[in-house]
Protein backbone atom coordinates (compact mmCIF):
# COMPACT_ATOMS: atom_id res chain seq x y z
CA UNK A 1 0.00 0.00 0.00
CA UNK A 2 1.28 3.42 -1.11
CA UNK A 3 0.67 6.53 0.32
CA UNK A 4 -1.44 9.53 -1.64
CA UNK A 5 -2.17 13.43 -1.51
CA UNK A 6 -4.44 13.75 1.04
CA UNK A 7 -3.95 11.17 3.21
CA UNK A 8 -4.47 11.61 6.68
CA UNK A 9 -1.04 10.50 8.78
CA UNK A 10 -0.91 9.99 12.70
CA UNK A 11 -4.14 11.45 12.67
CA UNK A 12 -3.25 15.03 12.02
CA UNK A 13 -0.44 15.45 9.05
CA UNK A 14 -2.27 15.87 5.66
CA UNK A 15 0.21 14.91 3.09
CA UNK A 16 -0.02 17.47 0.68
CA UNK A 17 3.27 16.94 -2.39
CA UNK A 18 5.75 14.06 -2.94
CA UNK A 19 9.00 15.49 -2.38
CA UNK A 20 10.73 12.44 -3.45
CA UNK A 21 10.48 8.27 -3.33
CA UNK A 22 13.32 5.77 -3.10
CA UNK A 23 13.98 2.57 -2.10
CA UNK A 24 14.23 2.90 1.55
CA UNK A 25 10.72 5.10 1.72
CA UNK A 26 9.03 8.29 0.32
CA UNK A 27 9.47 12.00 1.68
CA UNK A 28 6.09 13.87 1.34
CA UNK A 29 5.22 17.60 2.38
CA UNK A 30 2.42 17.62 4.67
CA UNK A 31 0.62 20.00 6.91
CA UNK A 32 -0.73 19.59 10.51
CA UNK A 33 -4.02 20.14 10.44
CA UNK A 34 -4.83 21.72 13.85
CA UNK A 35 -1.70 24.56 13.21
CA UNK A 36 -1.70 24.38 9.53
CA UNK A 37 1.59 24.21 9.63
CA UNK A 38 3.68 23.04 6.73
CA UNK A 39 6.43 19.91 7.18
CA UNK A 40 8.48 16.99 5.60
CA UNK A 41 7.37 13.76 6.50
CA UNK A 42 9.97 10.96 5.69
CA UNK A 43 8.10 7.26 5.33
CA UNK A 44 9.72 4.25 5.60
CA UNK A 45 8.48 1.37 3.44
CA UNK A 46 6.68 -0.52 5.72
CA UNK A 47 8.39 -3.77 4.25
CA UNK A 48 11.69 -2.44 5.64
CA UNK A 49 10.54 -1.86 9.41
CA UNK A 50 10.84 -5.27 10.22
CA UNK A 51 14.63 -5.09 9.48
CA UNK A 52 15.90 -3.82 12.93
CA UNK A 53 19.07 -2.16 11.61
CA UNK A 54 17.17 -0.31 9.07
CA UNK A 55 14.53 0.67 11.73
CA UNK A 56 17.08 1.67 14.01
CA UNK A 57 19.02 3.94 11.98
CA UNK A 58 15.59 5.79 11.25
CA UNK A 59 15.01 6.27 14.65
CA UNK A 60 18.59 7.30 15.36
CA UNK A 61 18.15 10.00 13.02
CA UNK A 62 15.09 11.37 14.98
CA UNK A 63 16.49 10.85 18.01
CA UNK A 64 19.80 13.33 17.07
CA UNK A 65 17.94 16.05 15.54
CA UNK A 66 15.59 15.70 18.03
CA UNK A 67 18.48 16.08 20.96
CA UNK A 68 20.42 18.46 18.75
CA UNK A 69 17.78 21.14 18.94
CA UNK A 70 19.86 23.05 16.47
CA UNK A 71 19.37 26.06 13.69
CA UNK A 72 21.85 24.31 11.31
CA UNK A 73 20.47 21.04 11.85
CA UNK A 74 17.14 20.22 10.30
CA UNK A 75 14.81 19.18 13.08
CA UNK A 76 12.48 16.84 14.02
CA UNK A 77 9.56 17.20 15.29
CA UNK A 78 7.43 13.75 15.79
CA UNK A 79 7.50 10.20 15.11
CA UNK A 80 4.28 7.96 13.97
CA UNK A 81 3.60 5.00 12.91
CA UNK A 82 0.62 4.71 10.05
CA UNK A 83 -0.56 1.46 9.17
CA UNK A 84 3.03 -0.20 9.99
CA UNK A 85 4.72 2.45 8.30
CA UNK A 86 6.84 4.14 10.45
CA UNK A 87 6.90 7.85 10.04
CA UNK A 88 8.88 10.92 11.36
CA UNK A 89 7.77 14.38 10.78
CA UNK A 90 10.69 16.82 9.80
CA UNK A 91 11.38 20.70 9.13
CA UNK A 92 10.35 21.49 5.71
CA UNK A 93 13.89 22.99 4.62
CA UNK A 94 13.04 24.93 0.76
CA UNK A 95 16.27 24.83 -0.59
CA UNK A 96 18.84 22.76 -2.66
CA UNK A 97 21.26 20.03 -1.80
CA UNK A 98 24.92 20.95 -1.40
CA UNK A 99 25.92 18.64 -3.54
CA UNK A 100 22.80 20.05 -6.62
CA UNK A 101 25.20 23.52 -5.66
CA UNK A 102 28.43 21.94 -6.69
CA UNK A 103 27.14 19.81 -9.39
CA UNK A 104 25.40 23.05 -11.30
CA UNK A 105 28.22 25.65 -10.27
CA UNK A 106 31.26 23.79 -8.95
CA UNK A 107 33.60 26.07 -7.38
CA UNK A 108 31.35 28.75 -5.21
CA UNK A 109 34.13 31.20 -4.11
CA UNK A 110 35.94 31.47 -0.57
CA UNK A 111 33.90 33.62 0.75
CA UNK A 112 30.74 31.49 0.64
CA UNK A 113 32.06 28.20 0.72
CA UNK A 114 33.83 29.49 4.43
CA UNK A 115 30.29 30.52 5.39
CA UNK A 116 28.32 27.40 4.62
CA UNK A 117 31.25 25.46 6.20
CA UNK A 118 31.42 27.96 9.34
CA UNK A 119 27.49 26.83 9.63
CA UNK A 120 28.06 23.26 9.30
CA UNK A 121 31.15 23.23 12.08
CA UNK A 122 28.20 25.24 14.09
CA UNK A 123 26.45 22.01 14.00
CA UNK A 124 28.74 19.74 14.46
CA UNK A 125 30.23 21.57 17.45
CA UNK A 126 26.60 21.00 19.18
CA UNK A 127 26.51 17.24 18.27
CA UNK A 128 29.60 16.70 19.76
CA UNK A 129 29.45 18.08 22.69
CA UNK A 130 26.65 15.69 23.42
CA UNK A 131 28.26 12.97 22.19
CA UNK A 132 26.91 12.85 18.82
CA UNK A 133 29.02 11.74 15.05
CA UNK A 134 27.24 12.07 12.38
CA UNK A 135 30.40 9.47 10.46
CA UNK A 136 28.57 10.24 7.03
CA UNK A 137 28.92 13.94 6.68
CA UNK A 138 29.16 14.80 2.53
CA UNK A 139 27.57 17.61 0.30
CA UNK A 140 24.68 14.78 0.13
CA UNK A 141 23.47 15.39 3.83
CA UNK A 142 23.87 19.19 3.87
CA UNK A 143 20.67 21.30 2.52
CA UNK A 144 21.03 25.33 1.58
CA UNK A 145 18.38 27.42 2.47
CA UNK A 146 17.93 31.46 2.03
CA UNK A 147 15.91 33.39 4.35
CA UNK A 148 17.23 36.62 2.16
CA UNK A 149 18.90 36.21 -1.07
CA UNK A 150 22.53 37.56 0.85
CA UNK A 151 22.09 35.06 3.81
CA UNK A 152 22.83 31.36 3.30
CA UNK A 153 21.58 28.86 5.71
CA UNK A 154 22.95 25.52 5.94
CA UNK A 155 20.95 22.37 7.24
CA UNK A 156 22.65 19.01 8.10
CA UNK A 157 20.75 15.94 7.56
CA UNK A 158 20.41 12.85 8.40
CA UNK A 159 21.86 11.13 11.23
CA UNK A 160 20.76 7.51 10.17
CA UNK A 161 24.19 6.17 11.27
CA UNK A 162 25.50 8.87 13.74
CA UNK A 163 27.18 7.18 16.69
CA UNK A 164 25.57 7.88 20.09
CA UNK A 165 22.52 7.79 19.94
CA UNK A 166 21.47 4.92 18.99
CA UNK A 167 18.98 3.04 21.59
CA UNK A 168 21.12 0.12 22.64
CA UNK A 169 24.28 2.15 22.55
CA UNK A 170 25.62 0.10 19.42
CA UNK A 171 26.83 1.83 17.09
CA UNK A 172 26.77 0.18 13.62
CA UNK A 173 30.82 0.10 13.76
CA UNK A 174 30.36 -2.64 15.99
CA UNK A 175 28.73 -5.07 13.76
CA UNK A 176 32.49 -5.35 11.58
CA UNK A 177 31.00 -3.05 8.57
CA UNK A 178 31.97 0.20 7.34
CA UNK A 179 29.75 2.74 7.06
CA UNK A 180 30.12 6.33 4.94
CA UNK A 181 30.96 7.54 1.75
CA UNK A 182 34.44 6.93 0.08
CA UNK A 183 35.23 10.43 -0.82
CA UNK A 184 34.20 12.02 2.65
CA UNK A 185 35.35 9.13 4.91
CA UNK A 186 38.34 9.58 7.30
CA UNK A 187 41.17 7.08 6.67
CA UNK A 188 40.29 5.45 10.23
CA UNK A 189 36.68 5.24 9.30
CA UNK A 190 37.64 3.70 5.91
CA UNK A 191 39.71 0.77 7.92
CA UNK A 192 37.14 -0.05 10.34
CA UNK A 193 38.70 1.30 13.15
CA UNK A 194 36.76 3.40 16.09
CA UNK A 195 35.46 6.82 15.07
CA UNK A 196 35.44 10.05 17.17
CA UNK A 197 34.10 13.98 16.33
CA UNK A 198 37.33 13.76 14.10
CA UNK A 199 36.02 11.74 11.27
CA UNK A 200 33.54 14.82 10.95
CA UNK A 201 36.27 17.43 10.65
CA UNK A 202 38.19 15.45 8.48
CA UNK A 203 34.69 15.30 6.52
CA UNK A 204 34.44 18.92 6.46
CA UNK A 205 37.54 19.54 5.15
CA UNK A 206 36.93 17.11 1.86
CA UNK A 207 33.43 19.14 1.48
CA UNK A 208 35.31 22.61 2.06
CA UNK A 209 37.87 21.43 -0.34
CA UNK A 210 35.13 20.28 -3.33
CA UNK A 211 33.65 23.85 -2.41
CA UNK A 212 36.96 25.47 -3.48
CA UNK A 213 37.61 23.64 -6.47
CA UNK A 214 34.54 21.65 -7.50
CA UNK A 215 34.98 18.60 -7.56
CA UNK A 216 36.26 16.06 -4.30
CA UNK A 217 40.00 15.68 -3.06
CA UNK A 218 39.50 12.06 -3.83
CA UNK A 219 38.43 10.24 -6.59
CA UNK A 220 38.45 6.75 -8.70
CA UNK A 221 37.03 4.40 -10.70
CA UNK A 222 34.48 2.28 -7.98
CA UNK A 223 34.61 3.01 -4.36
CA UNK A 224 37.41 0.83 -3.89
CA UNK A 225 39.66 2.69 -5.88
CA UNK A 226 38.68 5.63 -3.29
CA UNK A 227 39.19 4.11 -0.03
CA UNK A 228 42.35 2.91 -1.47
CA UNK A 229 43.26 6.10 -2.01
CA UNK A 230 42.05 7.58 1.00
CA UNK A 231 44.28 5.66 2.52
CA UNK A 232 47.47 5.93 1.13
CA UNK A 233 47.64 8.79 -0.65
CA UNK A 234 47.26 13.08 0.29
CA UNK A 235 45.11 15.21 -1.75
CA UNK A 236 46.54 17.17 -4.91
CA UNK A 237 46.72 20.65 -3.38
CA UNK A 238 43.74 22.35 -3.65
CA UNK A 239 45.26 25.39 -5.28
CA UNK A 240 46.63 23.10 -8.46
CA UNK A 241 42.48 23.60 -9.19
CA UNK A 242 41.75 26.91 -7.44
CA UNK A 243 44.82 29.09 -7.53
CA UNK A 244 42.93 31.82 -5.98
CA UNK A 245 42.50 30.33 -2.94
CA UNK A 246 44.49 31.84 0.24
CA UNK A 247 47.41 29.44 0.94
CA UNK A 248 46.30 29.89 4.59
CA UNK A 249 43.30 28.60 3.66
CA UNK A 250 44.71 25.74 1.83
CA UNK A 251 47.08 25.16 4.87
CA UNK A 252 43.40 24.76 7.10
CA UNK A 253 41.90 22.60 4.40
CA UNK A 254 45.10 20.57 4.67
CA UNK A 255 45.42 19.70 7.80
CA UNK A 256 41.82 18.49 8.30
CA UNK A 257 42.53 15.55 5.37
CA UNK A 258 45.93 14.37 7.45
CA UNK A 259 45.65 10.67 7.57
CA UNK A 260 47.00 11.06 11.32
CA UNK A 261 43.27 12.36 13.14
CA UNK A 262 46.10 13.81 15.91
CA UNK A 263 47.17 16.16 13.28
CA UNK A 264 43.91 17.15 12.06
CA UNK A 265 42.19 20.36 14.12
CA UNK A 266 41.06 19.16 17.23
CA UNK A 267 37.67 20.54 17.66
CA UNK A 268 34.73 21.99 15.59
CA UNK A 269 35.46 25.44 17.20
CA UNK A 270 39.25 25.10 16.72
CA UNK A 271 38.13 24.29 12.34
CA UNK A 272 35.67 27.30 12.43
CA UNK A 273 38.38 29.69 14.15
CA UNK A 274 40.67 29.19 11.49
CA UNK A 275 38.33 29.82 8.46
CA UNK A 276 36.54 32.49 10.38
CA UNK A 277 38.67 34.83 8.41
CA UNK A 278 38.07 33.91 5.26
CA UNK A 279 34.70 34.11 5.53
CA UNK A 280 34.19 37.82 4.06
CA UNK A 281 36.82 36.64 0.97
CA UNK A 282 34.29 37.50 -0.80
CA UNK A 283 31.82 40.50 -1.14
CA UNK A 284 28.41 38.87 0.01
CA UNK A 285 26.57 41.35 -2.30
CA UNK A 286 28.18 39.74 -5.08
CA UNK A 287 25.93 37.60 -7.35
CA UNK A 288 28.91 35.16 -7.62
CA UNK A 289 28.73 34.17 -4.15
CA UNK A 290 24.99 34.10 -3.64
CA UNK A 291 22.26 32.54 -4.23
CA UNK A 292 19.11 34.64 -5.64
CA UNK A 293 15.63 32.93 -5.88
CA UNK A 294 14.14 31.42 -7.57
CA UNK A 295 16.96 27.98 -6.88
CA UNK A 296 18.91 26.67 -8.65
CA UNK A 297 22.00 28.70 -8.74
CA UNK A 298 23.65 30.03 -12.17
CA UNK A 299 25.55 27.20 -13.43
CA UNK A 300 29.17 27.20 -14.09
CA UNK A 301 30.66 27.64 -17.56
CA UNK A 302 31.20 24.48 -19.06
CA UNK A 303 32.21 22.59 -22.51
CA UNK A 304 30.41 20.36 -23.43
CA UNK A 305 31.82 16.96 -22.98
CA UNK A 306 32.11 18.22 -19.31
CA UNK A 307 28.55 19.53 -18.86
CA UNK A 308 26.47 17.37 -16.45
CA UNK A 309 23.67 15.58 -17.62
CA UNK A 310 20.19 16.76 -17.25
CA UNK A 311 18.92 15.67 -14.02
CA UNK A 312 15.66 14.41 -12.63
CA UNK A 313 13.88 16.08 -9.81
CA UNK A 314 16.15 15.76 -6.30
CA UNK A 315 14.58 14.71 -2.93
CA UNK A 316 13.93 17.84 -0.91
CA UNK A 317 15.71 15.53 2.01
CA UNK A 318 17.51 12.63 2.02
CA UNK A 319 15.73 9.07 2.17
CA UNK A 320 17.42 6.01 4.50
CA UNK A 321 19.62 4.09 2.53
CA UNK A 322 22.34 1.42 3.09
CA UNK A 323 25.74 2.93 3.75
CA UNK A 324 27.67 -0.41 3.75
CA UNK A 325 30.55 -0.57 2.06
CA UNK A 326 32.84 -3.48 0.72
CA UNK A 327 35.71 -4.40 2.63
CA UNK A 328 38.72 -1.89 2.20
CA UNK A 329 41.86 -2.88 0.45
CA UNK A 330 45.16 -3.99 2.77
CA UNK A 331 47.29 -1.21 3.36
CA UNK A 332 50.92 -0.85 1.80
CA UNK A 333 53.22 -2.50 4.29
Amino acid sequence: MSFDVGDLLGGKYTLVRLLGRGSAGEVWEAEHTLVERRVAIKILHRELADDAEIYGRFIAEARAAGRLMHPNVAGVFDLGDQDGAPFMVMELCDGELLSTVIEERGAVGVGYACELIAQVLAALEAAHGLGIVHRDLKPGNIIVVHPRPDQPLTKVLDFGIAKGVHPDGMAPEETGRIFGTPSYMAPEQALGESVDHRADLYATGAILYELLTGRPPFEGASALDVIATVIRRPPKPLRTYAPQVPAELELVVRRALAKDRRQRQQSAAEMLRAIAPFIAAAPAASHDHRTIPPLPLVSRPASPEAAPPPSAARPLLQLVADSTLPPPPEPDR
